[in-house]
């Protein structure tokens, strides 16, 4: 589906049977594909595609409550088969998919048509809200074929949302053509239904002008006609699937519209902002409850930092119901819960992520600390647009407190949060912060690679046979310790470890196992996480009288990070870190070290240092490993220098060390040492 569905819009109109008001349909509309597209190959513009869109068509016409959408796609390759698996996304309850046809037709012109019938899926649910999608497989799907299929949405009244479109122009596949027309509801006050929206200050308004924020294709024709919006582009490549790419809908070809009433986009963020102020404000009030609770948790502390550790630390005991099933309206009733403020979640010591913020914020006032809310989007899904006036852009609340004239930020929405950290999504990303007049754009602060840390230490014992034994301890904080302790909380400690162990065997020499997982500090944010963890199994490969084994037991199964020539997007690598191993390998009798590898230092000044040493003697070898990421977020044009450094690292961490078989009690030698 085109992604219609915006939040804080109403469409007020009657409630009519959908049919009344609905054009016929069921009649099918196919676009025949030409000679050329039913012989071609491939496609010069996308080398190397495995698929291509020929053509798509979405045409949304709110005053009729539809939406049309018609593709046709292209199978290019082998692979490109699967795209004939097709999936028709929408949230459940508010529309409705009907009229869905489709037919496969072969390059030499056979036409065989879709004859099954499609089955609802459940893709996710959250909140009480389920998206569904409609799931069918197109006939015979052959390389050479073109998929064709198209649908009717049914938008039904009074749908909070169904107003605007957003169209991201970019698609998994090139799209050599695409229309797209947009047909507005009608925005007079003499005219009924009504399109409402929240003004500045959140309260409904009538709608008077439908705006739009975009970014086009080159050659895009657009079109603002009497009869509706228009757009035609063609030769649209597609979205570049590279790792680790920031949120791409905020960087891609993309045509968003939005209606809003008489204001200025400056007078929106305004408004918008002293409203949330006064929200989070009222909700936050140091009533008399708080001033007591904030007494009890503070006693004792002499100074600010003290206390707000104190309060940091048991707002941390106060249930987060975004991190565990909420209770419905009925359960909450049942059970005599009523949130209205920050003592109410006090005192039923549960909340959401945002409550247990403003809660926070209300104790550390209550204790004459300036504290402020700031509200901002997740740096993997979304970055802020201003020219969309859309307040839902920004969904997480965090705390800035005064600490001895120096700002300090908090995230005591996100569970198990260290003290005086940020979560890395709510890290180096542009949101809005409360002051004396209401809100401002703020930027919140980055984090160092001293922030998360990643502790591995092994212990290996290793026979002359390859067969090996070991421990391993495993010490996180920061980004990867929350990461693991939000793991749990969401499914159970066991279920963490057991993905843990699962991860670090993917990680190690492939014939090691791991046997098991035992974590330790997994609810006490002010500790480091520890894994324990026991390993065995084989280890090296047999040469003659020499046994070559993995110079770096922790990185043996890495591949490069980045292995593409040339990149388009961002590169964001989540958070820095530090990552130091320290690894001992004690041969058995028969065995002893021969050859080590060349120690090494790969600086990337400004960014990041790889420094790696090796020191083997008699039946010892050991490894000291350091990695430093200090900056995570690189231009397109950074790509390169990037690239150069994490394969030199990668060749690295396959280095192997040489062990020679030898007579039982001639292990002793010599060999390289530690430099």
């Amino acid at each position: 589906m085109a992604g219609i569905f915006r939040r804080n819009f109403w469409l007020v109109s009657l409630s009519l049977p959908l049919a009344a008001a609905m054009p016929l349909y069921g009649q099918v509309q196919w676009t025949q594909p030409t000679a050329a597209e039913l012989k071609m190959t491939s496609e010069a513009k996308a080398p190397g595609a495995d698929a291509i869109y020929l053509n798509y068509d979405d045409d949304l016409n709110v005053p009729e409550h539809f939406e049309q959408v018609y593709a046709a796609i292209k199978v290019l390759t082998a692979d490109g088969r699967g795209y004939g698996d097709i999936h028709i996304y929408y949230p459940a309850g508010a529309v409705d998919i009907v009229a869905i046809e489709g037919r496969t037709i072969h390059s030499d012109g056979t036409v065989i048509p879709f004859t099954g019938k499609p089955y609802d899926k459940l893709v996710q649910k959250q909140n009480g809200e389920r998206l569904m999608a409609k799931v069918f497989s197109l006939p015979d799907v052959q390389t050479g074929s073109v998929l064709e299929y198209q649908f009717r949405v049914l938008l039904s009244h009074g749908i909070e949302g169904l107003v605007a479109p957003q169209w991201n122009l970019q698609r998994n596949l090139f799209v050599k053509k695409a229309h797209y027309q947009f047909i507005s509801a009608k925005l007079s006050p003499n005219t009924y239904p009504n399109v409402l929206v929240p003004n500045p200050e959140g309260k409904l308004t009538l709608a008077t002008k439908l705006q739009y924020d975009s970014s086009l294709p080159p050659g895009a024709k657009f079109k603002d006609t009497s009869a509706g919006e228009d757009l035609v582009v063609k030769d649209v490549p597609a979205i570049p699937d590279e790792p680790y790419s920031p949120p791409l809908g905020s960087y891609s070809y993309r045509l968003y519209y939005f209606y809003t009433g008489n204001y200025s986009a400056k007078d929106y963020w305004k408004g918008a902002g002293k409203a949330w102020s006064r929200r989070v404000n009222s909700f936050a009030a140091v009533t008399p409850q708080i001033r007591q609770a904030a007494a009890q948790i503070t006693a004792g502390a002499t100074t600010p930092a003290q206390k707000l550790e104190k309060i940091y630390a048991a707002v941390m005991t106060v249930a987060n119901t975004d991190y565990t099933r909420a209770l419905s309206q009925q359960e909450e009733r049942a059970k005599g819960i009523h949130i209205r403020d920050a003592a109410d979640v006090w005192t039923e010591k549960q909340g959401t992520s945002n409550q247990i913020t403003r809660l926070f914020i209300a104790l550390a006032r209550a204790e004459g600390l300036d504290a402020e809310a700031m509200i901002v989007p997740q740096r993997n899904v979304r970055v802020l647009n201003a020219d969309d006036l859309d307040w839902s852009q920004l969904t997480d609340e965090l705390a800035m407190v005064m600490v001895n004239g120096q700002p300090t930020y908090f995230d005591p929405g996100e569970r198990y949060c260290e003290f005086g950290k940020l979560a890395w999504v709510h890290q180096q990303v542009l949101g809005m912060r409360q002051d004396g007049h209401g809100a401002v754009p703020q930027l919140t602060p980055g984090a160092t690679y001293k922030d998360t840390v990643v502790d591995r230490q092994a212990t290996l014992h290793l026979n002359a046979d390859g067969t090996m034994t070991g421990t391993v301890r495993i010490a996180m904080t920061g980004a990867v310790a929350l990461q693991w302790r939000h793991r749990a909380l969401r499914k159970d400690a066991q279920a963490a470890e057991k993905a843990f162990s699962n991860k670090l065997e993917q990680e190690v020499p492939a014939s090691v196992r791991v046997q098991g997982t035992t974590f330790t500090g997994l609810t006490d944010p002010s500790q480091a996480l520890v894994a324990e963890v026991q390993v065995s199994g084989t280890m090296g490969s047999q040469a003659g009288k020499q046994v070559i084994v993995p110079g770096s037991f922790f990185e043996a199964q890495e591949k490069p990070l980045f292995v593409a020539g040339t990149r388009q997007n961002p590169v964001d690598l989540d958070y820095p870190r530090l990552v130091r191993d320290g690894v001992k390998v004690i041969l058995g009798p028969g065995l002893k070290v021969d050859a080590v590898p060349t120690s090494e230092q790969l600086p990337y000044p400004q960014n990041a240092e790889f420094i790696t040493k090796y020191a083997g003697s008699g039946q010892v070898y050991q490894q000291a490993r350091l990695l430093a990421l200090g900056n995570v977020l690189y231009k397109a044009t950074d790509y390169p220098q990037l690239k150069a450094f994490f394969q030199k690292l990668a060749a690295q961490d396959q280095q192997q060390v040489v062990l020679t078989k030898v007579k039982k009690g001639m292990e002793n030698g010599t060999g390289g040492g530690m430099g």
